[in-house]
């Protein structure tokens, strides 16, 4: 058996690490020493019973790669806008992509990817559409007769399954989660949570002690804005529905109006002395290259061919007909009366089930109800129940363009009226189907003076939204005190 340290082929680093060949996306991908099944020999197989696996928040730490301080406000967005723990440490700029991908493959004992990913397009229908949206798995790549597949953790039956579908052992690659969502988006037309980090928007909003250390530190340095303006923000939507990274690329500041002004004229450099080079004699003759020096054409060709890897046979056809797509899970959208929802929230557990529980008791009230989460400046649709919410997810929104929903947030007070025709507005209720309701009704979710989510309701394009918000006001207080006791509650769990 090869130990964690051994150098395979000569690319291997210290810590025996393998480097990706070229630009092998120009994504990143190493193998990380530890246990792990698909690693070729390297090791016994994987632990993966959660309570002898090393949490990744312990890993980033003990590599000093992030701080307690920090992982406790990544826990408390965690609750707040769902996602695993890695996701929220990269949207608050927590840690770096490629230290936290080396600690997912640490905590595994796994090959890891990171950086922008890219699927070989033959290798798509490997896994078909609903096995990939429901495993989050998706095929890389084909190296040393061996199917590499993308996923956030190990899932050893399923691999199996496609092992034997594939007829090539299939290794596990692991990757950040946003990552994975960006290529099922891509290549499976899959519907994901967006979040902030998908534009490329830092969230300033849970992050004011660091602020005020980094204002301390560097005065002059310029922070980054909060937020986009309605262009760059409509290129940024249309590359993360298709799947591909939302990072806005640094502009060009504008050039100034300002008469030039008439700057110190700097004398030039004097130029590098000029390097001595001794001369050969007059007479100097040069005797002829020895015949085992000159490196020939057929030589070169032998060379490559021996440096040139093996060519790898196409994966075979896969068929799926045994493995029909899962019905969808049944739930229950029945209108929920103002005291029942009150009493289901004192018992809930996680940040999905409150979402469901203000949706039905807004049923209660209007025919259409959006949920959504706001982050860094951006509003994102979270869930929603009524006609055309099945698109909710697909809903994004620049806050700093003039809308109801930016008014809503800049004021923290709800919104009763029609929706203006801006540019907006509009898109929201193209998203949603394209009919314009009569009025809506907008109310902001605070947590700690900020709104943090937003509720949307209408009833259509014949009927006015609801005009009595008595209940529907103590109801978004009531989520804020539920989401609070939620975020103490993870924090008393991660503190002992």
């Amino acid at each position: 058996m090869r130990g964690p340290g051994r150098r395979g082929r000569g690319d291997a680093g210290k810590h025996g690490e393998r480097a990706c060949h070229g630009p092998c996306n120009p994504g990143e991908h190493v193998f990380l020493p530890g246990p792990g099944r698909f690693g070729g020999g390297r090791g016994p197989d994987p632990v993966l019973a959660s309570i002898q696996m090393a949490k990744i928040g312990e890993v980033l730490i003990r590599e000093g790669h992030l701080t307690q301080e920090g992982l406790e406000e990544a826990l408390d967005w965690q609750v707040l806008y769902g996602g695993r723990l890695g996701t929220n440490l990269l949207e608050l700029k927590l840690v770096e992509e490629g230290n936290l991908a080396r600690a997912l493959g640490k905590q595994l004992g796994a090959e890891v990817a990171w950086g922008e990913l890219s699927v070989d397009p033959a290798l798509v229908s490997a896994i078909p559409k609903h096995i990939a949206d429901r495993q989050e798995m998706v095929p890389w790549k084909l190296e040393k007769r061996r199917l590499k597949v993308l996923c956030c953790e190990i899932k050893l039956s399923e691999l199996d399954q496609l092992s034997y579908k594939t007829g090539r052992t299939c290794v596990p690659v692991i990757a950040p989660e946003f990552r994975i969502y960006q290529l099922l988006r891509a290549n499976y037309q899959a519907t994901r949570q967006m979040r902030a980090l998908d534009f490329g928007v830092v969230p300033e909003e849970g992050r004011s002690k660091r602020r005020k250390r980094m204002e301390e530190k560097a005065k002059a340095l310029e922070e980054t804005p909060e937020l986009i303006d309605e262009s760059a923000f409509n290129e940024i939507y249309n590359q993360v529905v298709q799947g591909r990274s939302g990072a806005p690329a640094p502009s060009t500041p504008p050039a100034s109006a300002q008469p030039p002004v008439a700057l110190a004229v700097q004398q030039p450099a004097p130029p590098p002395e000029e390097e001595q080079i001794e001369a050969l004699p007059d007479d100097a003759i040069l005797g002829e290259v020895p015949a085992d020096a000159i490196v020939t054409e057929p030589v070169q060709q032998a060379v490559a061919a021996l440096r040139a890897e093996p060519e790898e046979p196409p994966l075979r056809k896969v068929t799926w007909d045994d493995v029909p797509a899962p019905p969808l899970p049944a739930r229950d959208e029945s209108p929920l009366d103002f005291k029942h929802a009150l009493q289901a929230l004192e018992g809930v557990s996680d940040r999905d089930a409150i979402a469901h529980i203000v949706l039905r008791a807004s049923r209660s009230k209007a025919a259409r109800a959006v949920l959504l989460q706001v982050q860094g400046g951006v509003a994102l649709g979270w869930d929603g129940l009524g006609e055309g919410t099945e698109s909710a997810r697909q809903v994004a929104m620049p806050l700093s363009t003039d809308s109801a929903f930016s008014l809503v947030a800049r004021t923290r007070s709800h919104y009763l009226g029609p929706l203006q025709r801006t540019p907006a507005n509009i898109r929201f209720l193209a998203t949603l189907g394209k009919k314009v309701p009569l009025s809506s009704l907008i109310f902001p979710v605070l947590h700690r003076g900020r709104v943090s989510y937003m509720l949307y309701l209408d009833n259509g394009h014949r009927q006015q939204a609801p005009t009595d918000v008595g209940e529907m006001l103590i109801l978004s207080q009531r989520i804020s005190q539920t989401v609070e006791a939620l975020v103490d509650r993870k924090r008393k769990a991660v503190r002992g």
